[in-house]
């Protein structure tokens, strides 16, 4: 009987610590708060503002879709993320699907994955903005 309690007593701990929030879960937000045209519209450099704990690293997957005429343009692109504890800027730069149309002045949806890892532990933030391109 006794065993049975402490076999039950540590895969209770283990789950604990496998579902407890690590570090990197501090991740709090990203947000776009830009976007600029780049040769006519081939590319779009996306402002994302964010806060991660210090010490980690990571990678911002972008895409962007925006309406054009009955058709959507539609990109995708990356931004690395070195982490400072501080609120900080990172600019990626999202490129126009080849073979479709280009990016203009005007509104459009920016969303993506912010991927933050340490030694053993990732974490993964996701965000949605609408953003106004401008030149």
């Amino acid at each position: 009987m006794r065993r049975i309690i402490t076999t039950i007593a540590l895969l209770g701990l283990s789950l604990f610590v496998v579902l407890a929030p690590t570090p990197a879960s501090a991740a709090s937000n990203a947000e776009v708060t830009s976007a600029t045209l780049v040769a006519r519209g081939v590319a779009v450099d996306l402002t994302i503002s964010t806060t991660c704990p210090d010490g980690l690293v990571g990678n911002i997957d972008l895409s962007l879709r925006q309406r054009s005429g009955d058709r959507v343009a539609y990109g995708t692109g990356t931004a690395p993320i070195y982490c400072t504890g501080e609120p900080q800027v990172v600019t990626g730069r999202v490129f126009a699907e080849a073979g479709g149309l280009a990016f203009h002045k005007g509104v459009a949806l920016a969303n993506g994955n912010v991927d933050l890892c340490e030694q053993e532990y990732c974490d993964y933030l996701q965000f949605n903005n609408t953003v106004r391109i401008t030149r």
